[in-house]
């Protein structure tokens, strides 16, 4: 849950949002005479809102009732075929493939003529042990600019690690058109830190996402954050989503990114970002799996210290079936590799290069309170390490949190 200011080196909250549930009636299984075509348009229903818990049940129910119904044995393999499309995001399973919903960014609206308008409150709570993501040494060596040698200092408090509860506001506004295909969407948050105020931020971003055809998809964004000190990061990026190789449960594509990123008091770190990432989605009994390979170049436009930056990145994430009373469990891990092209500060560090390793772990659960209210619970582990620029070299990290969600 942190977030930053990359010339602030700050903390950013993550909210992890899942699907609303809606419980299916077991009385349907004594119906002597099921109607399946009603059933699959929920189910289709379903899939074209995101609403995945509900899906899940559907999928369950209707399979059950393959097995108990003799008649619609018949129809096994078209239905078993229709529902793993479903659960993939093929919401229309009579069309050509298009599986853009299951990446993570579900539509959420039914194919309507007129554009579906919704509004989402989203607020949280918790805490974070290294706001400021702060070195973990105390005494640094460095090299006296006056006379070369090499001297011991020691770093004033605030850039040491910073710890602080967090209380977040996120608001967003979206119009969804062609069930989901297009998406536009404003949001502003806002996040406090009472015991670490100078990094308390807000947030403005407007995005536009448009499905194409085969499960292509493309997104741009803008993006804002200022934080209390008066400090302000803009972000403009596009991406492009190709998918590669598509089956009844599992999905292979490639995104690319392209962003450009600018720091009005700190012009040096003006910088372009493009990124490649492979990723892989897949559809298991007791959950979905979502894993992704990337390379990431971050071209300096200026004179920013260290350079040119390379990144690769291996993540995962795992979103499980609704159990536990209700609760829906989720759990991840990501590793990256960061390297500069050149020394940080030859006058301080010599020829010391900023080599950063990071590694994370998330783990959450959320219930549906409603049909449109949601709490999700989460705790993040994290660590990036330095061993070159010790003021790079940070301990371990554990944010917790509580996020509740509404929606109109």
């Amino acid at each position: 849950m942190a977030n930053q200011l990359s010339s602030r080196r700050k903390a950013n909250t993550k909210m992890v949002l899942v699907c609303w549930t809606l419980s299916v009636s077991s009385a349907a299984v004594a119906q002597t005479k099921i109607n399946m075509e009603e059933l699959i348009d929920q189910a289709t229903h379903a899939c074209e809102q995101g609403d995945i818990a509900r899906l899940e049940e559907l999928d369950q129910y209707i399979r059950g009732l393959i097995k108990q119904q003799a008649e619609l044995q018949a129809q096994e393999a078209y239905l078993t075929k229709t529902l793993a499309l479903l659960r993939l995001g093929v919401c229309k399973p009579q069309q050509p493939v298009s599986l853009s919903n299951f990446r993570g960014r579900p539509p959420n609206g039914l194919v309507l003529a007129t554009p579906e308008k919704k509004t989402t409150v989203q607020l949280s709570t918790g805490y974070l042990d290294n706001v400021n993501q702060g070195s973990r040494h105390e005494l640094i060596s460095f090299t006296s600019p006056f006379n070369g040698l090499q001297i011991e200092g020691r770093l004033d408090e605030r850039s040491l690690p910073l710890s602080s509860a967090v209380v977040g506001v996120r608001g967003a506004y979206q119009v969804i058109q062609d069930g989901g295909r297009k998406v536009s969407t404003v949001a502003v948050s806002r996040q406090e830190y009472p015991e670490a105020s100078d990094f308390s931020n807000t947030t403005l971003s407007l995005s536009r996402k448009q499905g194409l055809s085969a499960g292509k998809e493309a997104s741009a964004r803008l993006g804002f954050i200022r934080d209390d000190q008066g400090n302000t990061e803009q972000r403009l990026g596009g991406s492009y989503y190709q998918p590669w190789v598509v089956t009844e449960q599992s999905k292979l594509g490639l995104l690319s990114t392209l962003e450009y990123v600018n720091y009005p008091k700190k012009p040096e770190y003006e910088a372009v970002l493009a990124s490649v990432a492979v990723e892989r989605l897949q559809a298991l009994p007791k959950g979905d799996v979502s894993i992704r390979g990337g390379f990431e170049f971050d071209r300096a436009l200026d004179k920013r210290p260290g350079g040119d930056r390379r990144k690769i990145e291996l993540s995962a994430q795992w979103g499980g079936k609704e159990r536990w009373a209700g609760w829906q469990p989720i759990a991840g891990a990501k590793v990256t590799y960061q390297l500069d092209a050149e020394p940080f500060d030859s006058r301080l560090y010599g020829d010391s290069t900023r080599t950063q390793r990071y590694t994370g772990v998330n783990l959450g659960v959320t219930r549906n309170l409603s049909d449109k209210q949601k709490l999700h619970l989460g705790y993040q582990y994290s660590q990036t390490q330095d061993r070159e620029v010790k003021i790079f070299d940070q301990p371990v990290g554990n944010a917790v949190g509580v996020t509740f969600e509404t929606s109109f």
